[in-house]
């Protein structure tokens, strides 16, 4: 288990080994809407989980059942650009079109399902399910006064309340305990290195050959008829002076 997570897990795992989840109790700051709140208690959050995430016939995913249970609902917060780019000036974090769902099977904690709402069909769906069962303790432990603070890119969770940011699952952030929130300078993940693919000078490399070749293959279909045409010419030149040549002393002198 995470170091991060250790301080909020003794609470949060005695209330999963006890009453299971919470019945999808709204967590943390942050407002959650009524039709978010009805697909995770309605029973659409659990169907989705199954459907995509659910077990296969080779055995692999994880088995859905009428036990799975949603925990508590927390709108879910980002880091500011500024904030990632190292800037304090301004406010740390922005409320963005998620929440955050602990969820359980057998009151087991499995994992963590991501809900947004589609703003073309107005309508929330599940966005994404991490499979990390202390992840989804962590979760549940979320204050009610803090912003429950996602760092996708870190893999990372906290809980802002006051100046103070929290760790509740660590990740690749490097933020290890509570911290004052103006502190904290999260790492930026490593780009990927760039392959032939990614390079634009490639592409440009790639295109002059494609005209290069074109051209060749167009100068070729001009050139080609003409040229055979003359070769053609000469070879009948050569052959008709070859038979003038050839013909006279090809024939049998006269007998004296």
């Amino acid at each position: 288990m995470r170091p991060a997570a250790r301080a909020f897990v003794p609470l949060a795992l005695a209330a999963f080994l006890v009453v299971g989840v919470p019945a999808a109790a709204s967590a943390s700051e942050g407002s959650v809407p009524p039709d978010v709140r009805a697909y995770v208690t309605g029973g659409a959050l659990a169907e989705r989980l199954d459907d995509i995430y659910g077990e296969n016939a080779a055995g692999e995913g994880i088995d859905f059942d009428e036990t799975t249970t949603p925990g508590t609902i927390s709108r879910v917060f980002h880091f500011t650009d500024e904030r990632l780019a190292g800037d304090t000036a301004g406010k740390p974090t922005r409320m963005v079109n998620e929440w955050a769902v602990p969820v359980a099977v057998a009151d087991e904690p499995v994992g963590v399902a991501i809900i947004w709402v589609n703003l073309e069909t107005e309508a929330p769906e599940l966005a994404e399910f991490e499979p990390d069962a202390d992840a989804a303790v962590a979760l549940a432990a979320v204050p009610d006064d803090a912003q429950l603070v996602r760092n996708a890119e870190n893999a990372a969770w906290f809980a802002l309340a006051g100046d103070t940011l929290t760790p509740l699952v660590t990740g690749a952030s490097g933020v290890t305990e509570p911290t004052p929130v103006d502190d904290v300078v999260l790492p930026s993940p490593a780009p990927d290195a760039p392959d032939a693919g990614d390079d634009p000078n490639a592409g440009i490399g790639v295109a002059i050959a494609a005209a290069v070749v074109l051209l060749g293959v167009v100068v070729a279909a001009l050139l080609l008829p003409g040229r055979r045409r003359r070769i053609l010419e000469e070879e009948g030149q050569a052959a008709e002076g070859q038979d003038g040549q050839d013909g006279p002393a090809s024939e049998a002198p006269d007998e004296v």
